[in-house]
């Protein structure tokens, strides 16, 4: 009965959040948007995964039967893996937590609270693995009855996965390396999930008769022969006794009870850990030091708050911040390594080997805008929202809003620049550029990270919830949307700008557009300006808002 009560106070507290808060209409949408895009681009990559494995039966129909087991295995892994970070943040960061602790509620309801959390937040792969099995059931041509059990299943793994990721988490707490284990995983999760997002994109195509177009017949009778080279799955394996359940053969039944049984057992193990270890890894998350901070003294930043003032103090705490905390640290690694490298591994390729230098070398530097564009959104964010309610304690401190927001534009520019510079050099080089080519494009790419981390810094003064628990959902659907917005008109206009230079300059101007220069000539300018009085509009609302502001 807690547990329930537990469950109702929180879907009460969210819809509280949403309804009765502050710009109410805003956050509305914003909600909307955010499942609406998160579940329709989930759904869509199952449904294509589906598609696949209509192609694969279309081959081979007894290897179409091999790929259940190798699903269910897949989103067990990934929701266990995603799942660690999240229940670190849960089990020990939420805010809540202390009062919880304090209330009269037993340690039962309190896990199966937590473990309902973690849930929560894997529930984007209960999508994908609905939305794969459900096309899994059309192609094979499945009875209703295939559905229902599919749905319970979905649920039980994913669930059993959530309260295992909390056990080992636990754990995890007491570890000496316990803190980086879990920023791998997060890494390891975001690269695992890169598939997923390719089967999602809506460009690729979904349905029955129709396979990703990046997957060709050969690539698609590779898969064939993986699936038949796996050979059936262990007898052993929950995964297994859920795809017998899911065909409905002979071993339904026993699978099913042996489903339970295990359910069960790892739920009474998870609960009893949590029980034993979790008041000792609590303690030491929240109030032990790090054994390895003395060693890493000499490694800190030097003091410069008595010399420089209170800007570089801010930009100088930003970057402790950065550097010690896992969850802003190991985002930026995601983002570089998950969403940058690609495309600086397709550029360093030289797809444009054929074309004359100058072509060579300024259109091989189009990764560095996405960079810029991708780093500079992120983290010019991250340095308002990572402030929550601390933004209360620097607004009394006698230094103006002004050169706060400045800071903390500062503060994420020097790792927007240090990644864009970087990537303009490396492909500089790959691309053999003069040294004129060169500074150009180090002048371009920093002129590109500033306007990105401006925008990113306006976006999040005009919608980031400051109190909220967790950093990195303080700027929301909402902020990432207003953030975007901003940073795509800076960057589709002045990228045109110079790309437009580059061609009137030292390339040839196609012969549809001659009739069009002297308009495009002043147009180009006018948009590119236009963009950054956008941006610094935003700006100024985002100090008035943040002006008025009051922790709640």
């Amino acid at each position: 009965m807690m547990l329930i009560h537990l469950v109702r106070q929180r879907v009460r507290m969210a819809w509280n959040r949403v309804s009765r808060g502050p710009r109410r209409a805003l956050r509305i949408v914003g909600v909307l948007v955010a499942v609406l895009f998160t579940a329709g681009f989930v759904i869509l990559a199952g449904l294509n995964a589906g598609g696949l494995v209509d192609r694969v039966t279309r081959n081979d129909p007894l290897a179409a039967g091999q790929s259940l087991p190798v699903l269910l295995v897949g989103v067990t892994v990934l929701t266990l893996i995603t799942s660690l970070s999240s229940a670190f943040h849960h089990l020990f960061l939420a805010g809540d937590l202390e009062l919880l602790l304090a209330a009269p509620v037993p340690a039962r309801g309190l896990f199966g609270l937590k473990v309902l959390e973690i849930w929560r937040d894997s529930l984007h792969m209960l999508l994908f693995q609905a939305a794969a099995l459900y096309a899994f059931g059309q192609a094979l041509h499945f009875p209703v009855s295939y559905y229902a059990r599919a749905l319970f299943v979905g649920a039980l793994l994913t669930l059993a996965a959530s309260a295992l990721g909390a056990s080992l988490t636990l754990v995890l707490a007491r570890m000496r390396f316990g803190e980086s284990i879990l920023g791998l995983s997060r890494l390891l999760a975001i690269l695992l999930l890169l598939p997923v997002g390719v089967l999602g994109v809506p460009a690729l195509g979904f349905g029955r008769n129709r396979v990703p177009s990046l997957l060709s017949p050969a690539d698609v009778n590779a898969v064939t022969d993986q699936l038949k080279s796996i050979g059936p799955p262990p007898a052993w394996a929950p995964t297994t006794w859920a795809a017998h359940l899911l065909l409905g053969d002979e071993a339904a039944g026993l699978s099913l009870a042996l489903l339970v049984v295990t359910a069960a057992t790892l739920f009474v193990g998870a609960q009893l850990a949590f029980d034993t270890i979790f008041q000792a890894s609590w303690e030491r998350v929240r109030f032990s030091a790090s054994s390895g901070s003395a060693r890493r003294l000499k490694w800190r930043l030097p003091a410069i708050v008595a010399d420089k003032g209170p800007v570089l103090a801010i930009v100088q705490k930003d970057w402790r911040t950065l550097i010690r905390d896992p969850r802003w640290r190991t985002g930026a690694i995601i983002s570089l390594v998950a969403l940058g490298l690609p495309a600086m591994l397709l550029f360093a390729g030289d797809p444009l080997a054929r074309a004359g230098h100058i072509t060579r070398f300024w259109f091989g530097m189009l990764p560095v805008p996405y960079l810029a564009f991708l780093i500079g959104s992120q983290q010019g964010a991250a340095t308002l929202a990572y402030e929550g309610r601390n933004l209360a304690l620097l607004r009394a401190a006698p230094v103006g809003l002004t050169r706060i927001l400045w800071a903390k534009v500062l503060g994420g520019l020097a790792l927007v620049v240090l990644v864009t510079w970087a990537a303009t050099l490396s492909l500089g080089f790959r691309h053999n550029g003069e040294p004129l080519e060169t500074g150009a494009a180090l002048l371009a790419a920093t002129w590109l990270a500033v306007g990105a981390t401006l925008a990113a810094v306006a976006g999040a003064a005009l919608t980031a919830d400051f109190e909220g628990d967790n950093p990195q959902r303080r700027v929301g659907c909402l902020g990432t949307i207003v953030t975007s917005v901003l940073s795509i008109v800076f960057f589709v206009s002045n990228t045109g700008l110079f790309v437009w230079w580059v061609v009137r300059a030292v390339l040839t101007v196609p012969r549809p557009l001659l009739g069009f220069m002297p308009f495009i000539d002043w147009a180009l300018p006018a948009v590119a300006l236009g963009a950054v009085g956008a941006i610094m509009l935003a700006w100024r609302i985002g100090m008035r808002r943040l002006a008025t502001w009051e922790a709640s």
